[in-house]
């Protein structure tokens, strides 16, 4: 093996990979200097890379939440018959979902929780902030379900019953 594409050279002159790609494209699209244009798209992707890692965290929260409501949806119309016939059927799907958004949480934000010792077994308020979604109460709640097998219920604004999903 000579380390080039064979199909690329022109008698005993071998090209590397990305020369033979452009004198493809070259002979392919009839256009000269492609790899002029081909250098100018990869500043451009450069340039623009930031941005779009800047959308792809929202994104992604935005898919999980629709995710999290779709799939509480087909747990309630699945389990509609068990419901008469078990204690809680809604405990699954809160283990499903809690495991998610733990995840998501660990991966995207290294989110860890501290200090749930401190938390009374009885009524508690647990004071936080949030900015304009509540993924601070989502990671929370998802971690506290995981680790000591406890809900924590919110009181929010009438403002949150308004928004989408």
């Amino acid at each position: 093996m000579t380390g080039g594409n064979e199909s690329c050279t022109a008698g005993s002159t071998s090209m590397s990979y990305l020369t033979c790609l452009s004198y493809i494209l070259e002979e392919w699209t009839g256009v000269k200097d492609i790899g002029d244009y081909l250098s100018y798209a990869v500043y451009i992707l450069w340039l623009f890379f930031p941005l779009v890692v800047v959308f792809v965290l929202p994104g992604v929260m935005v898919i999980l939440f629709y995710v999290s409501i779709l799939w509480l949806h087909i747990y309630k119309r699945k389990n509609e018959i068990k419901e008469a016939y078990s204690h809680d059927v809604w405990i699954g799907a809160r283990e499903v979902l809690a495991t998610m958004w733990d995840g998501h949480g660990r991966i995207w934000h290294g989110y860890e929780l501290h200090g749930v010792e401190n938390i009374p077994q009885g009524p508690g308020l647990v004071v936080f902030y949030h900015g304009a979604t509540p993924v601070d109460y989502i990671y929370f709640s998802a971690r506290l379900h995981i680790m000591q097998k406890r809900r924590c219920c919110v009181v929010a604004d009438h403002f949150v019953s308004r928004l989408p999903g």
